[in-house]
């Protein structure tokens, strides 16, 4: 893969012990990328005091990859959705000022998800962004996330800045969130199932409906993804995912195969179900860059049993 000719400076991961964020500080070196990596040590990055102390005095930097976010997934989404939105806001209104402050030479490239389009029964391209109400799951959420890109957008166009806002699929990977309330569904799927094996159970628990439409890759063809994108376009906010969408019992399927149960699936008819159609279109990205994803389910699940075995 090439990267930009400004690659050789040093690139700020911000968010660095998240899961987007300790997987990017670990691969981008591998392209001969210098990193700095600000992880919790910073403190609250919903204030500012803590975002400017964590800026001030660093070295000029080629990029910033803001993945810092707080979030919650399930049932527990629809109690805290205005906490969710106040603590992103400030969060991603701090970066952004720090950025102008700071670092105004650096490219900030920020990461949002599909949850920031409004519910659709087909593939999201970039025109439907702001065009809709939101998912009642997501609505705290999201609104931070469209603000983010917009922010970004409009810090650029008023102090000469370059961003790129990057609409990510969900990902799953080494050192992804498996708790309840923080797991993407695919890690709460693969831990409630080697649970559920070690425990002797009879049947797979899978939340909401098998029929549930989601998109996935692999953290390293996610962030393979996200460098070729920001090759390819500045001052954009992209899709950048593989338009392959995958139901939620095919995932519950090549889980029990990864993990040779053979057992039925069950779905509880109380358990929690989200929209039941989240994809993106992500025709532009794959037109103008020719990136493909290299990791198949089967062999991404292989992977994340093999490097975590407390799963």
């Amino acid at each position: 893969m090439q990267v930009n000719s400004d690659s050789n400076g040093i690139d700020l991961v911000l968010g660095a012990d998240g899961f987007l964020g300790r997987n990017l500080a670990a691969r981008l070196p591998t392209f001969g990328r210098k990193v700095l990596a600000i992880g919790r040590e910073a403190g609250d990055l919903s204030l500012w005091d803590n975002v400017a102390a964590a800026f001030r005095g660093l070295p000029p930097f080629a990029r910033i990859f803001h993945v810092v976010t707080r979030q919650r997934t399930g049932a527990i989404q629809y109690k805290m959705q205005g906490e969710l939105l106040a603590i992103n806001a400030r969060i991603h209104l701090n970066v952004l000022e720090a950025w102008r402050q700071f670092q105004p030479q650096a490219k900030l490239v920020s990461t949002g998800s599909s949850c920031a389009y409004p519910e659709s029964n087909e593939p999201q391209p970039e025109t439907v962004f702001q065009t809709g109400p939101l998912h009642p799951s997501v609505t705290g959420y999201g609104l931070a996330k469209q603000m983010l890109a917009v922010g970004a957008q409009v810090y650029a166009e008023q102090y000469g800045l370059r961003h790129l806002h990057c609409i990510l699929a969900t990902m799953y990977g080494p050192w992804m969130h498996v708790q309840p309330d923080r797991s993407h569904f695919i890690g709460g799927m693969l831990q409630r199932a080697r649970e559920e094996k070690r425990a002797g159970k009879d049947r797979f628990t899978v939340w909401g409906d098998p029929s549930t439409v989601r998109e996935l890759l692999y953290v390293d063809d996610q962030i393979d993804a996200i460098l070729a994108v920001d090759d390819a376009f500045e001052n954009a906010m992209v899709n950048c995912a593989a338009n392959i969408p995958v139901t939620i019992g095919e995932v519950a399927a090549a889980i029990l195969d990864a993990l040779e149960w053979r057992v039925p699936i069950y779905t509880p008819p109380e358990s929690c179900q989200g929209t039941s159609y989240k994809m993106l279109d992500s025709s532009c990205f794959l037109e103008k860059t020719g990136w493909r994803p290299k990791v198949t389910l089967r062999d991404g699940l292989a992977k994340v049993l093999a490097a975590d075995k407390t799963l």
